[in-house]
C-alpha cells in the first residue's frame, strides 16, 4: 500500500532540512525498538534526498509516493520532534510542516 502526498520542491527541501538530525544519530547506542524506527527514518531520508536532487530545477507540484510504513514514520517524526524544529508560527517552514502533517494524517486514517 502506498500513500501519496502532493508537495513542491521547496516543501521537500523543508522536510529534508527537518530530517537532517538523522545524519548525526549513533545507531549502536539505541534500544532495540528505537533502532527499527531510526532505520526506517534513515531509509526515508535517503529517498527524500534523492527525490530533491531529481526535482531540483523543476518549479512544479509533484506527487510523492511513500510506502505506508515510511509515511507513518514521517508523520511520527514530524509530530514527535515538532518542538526541535524551531519553526515559528506563520513562517514558511511552519506552514509546510503543518500542511505535510495534515496530508499524512488524513491519508493514514
Amino acid at each position: 500500500m502506498t500513500i501519496t502526498i502532493v508537495i513542491d520542491y521547496f516543501q521537500l527541501c523543508v522536510i529534508n532540512s527537518l530530517m537532517k538530525e538523522l545524519d548525526t544519530i549513533v545507531f549502536e547506542g539505541l534500544k532495540k525498538q528505537t533502532k527499527s524506527i531510526v532505520a526506517i527514518c534513515v531509509e526515508l531520508r535517503e529517498k527524500l534526498l534523492q527525490k530533491a536532487i531529481k526535482m531540483r530545477f523543476k518549479d512544479q507540484v509533484f506527487k510523492l509516493k511513500l510506502k505506508y510504513y515510511m509515511a507513518e514514520a514521517l508523520l511520527n517524526y514530524l509530530v514527535e520532534f515538532d518542538i526541535l524544529f524551531n519553526a515559528l508560527p506563520g513562517s514558511y517552514n511552519y506552514n509546510t510542516l503543518t500542511m505535510v502533517k495534515n496530508q499524512l494524517h488524513q491519508k493514514l486514517q
